[in-house]
């Protein structure tokens, strides 16, 4: 009887974690439109004489996600998302900057602007705010570009499965409790 309960329980809770997931991905969609149309208000022409007809064949179509990449190597360099040119700047663009913040998101610590502006890449900041108007939008996008590649939460880093392990560990437990 008790296992029915349990079964139940856990149904009832897979139905509302998806049910979040699904909001939450409705929640960001509509960031994501919010913040397109408020770039695209900046593009429009000021022209009295070009119609709203003109204007819409005139605006680009929505940009598509960007595709979900491989994840990470742990051992690998940190390197920036894309090699800089001649003048010593790198290219930011919109998928090199996605892709450049999900990875920081992987350090499991919170990224603010000021933080990666004096420590991360060079203009990694400055490009996030021109491509995506404000910064807080660029890191909504790299938010749903990190669930897409880890929809079981952010990998283990070495150091913490260790940690983990050990703890688990029937010799710690005895240690502990001395």
């Amino acid at each position: 009887m008790g296992s029915d309960h349990r079964a139940a329980l856990t149904d009832e809770v897979e139905r509302f974690q998806a049910k979040v997931r699904q909001l939450a991905l409705a929640a960001v969609r509509e960031v994501l439109e919010q913040e397109l149309e408020r770039k695209l208000a900046k593009r429009r022409p000021t022209r009295s004489s070009a119609s709203a007809a003109e204007r819409a064949e005139a605006a680009p179509p929505p940009p598509e996600p960007p595709a979900p990449e491989p994840a990470p190597e742990d051992n690998a360099p940190k390197q920036p998302a894309a090699a800089p040119t001649k003048g010593g700047r790198v290219p930011w663009t919109r998928e090199t900057i996605v892709s450049e913040l999900a990875s920081h998101m992987t350090s499991g610590t919170e990224i603010d602007a000021a933080f990666l502006t004096r420590h991360g890449p060079p203009g990694l900041v400055a490009a996030a705010r021109r491509v995506f108007g404000r910064f807080e939008a660029a890191m909504n996008v790299a938010a749903l570009h990190f669930s897409n590649l880890y929809p079981d939460g952010p990998p283990a880093k070495p150091g913490q499965a260790l940690v983990a392990a050990a703890q688990s560990s029937p010799a710690f437990r005895s240690r502990r409790s001395r």
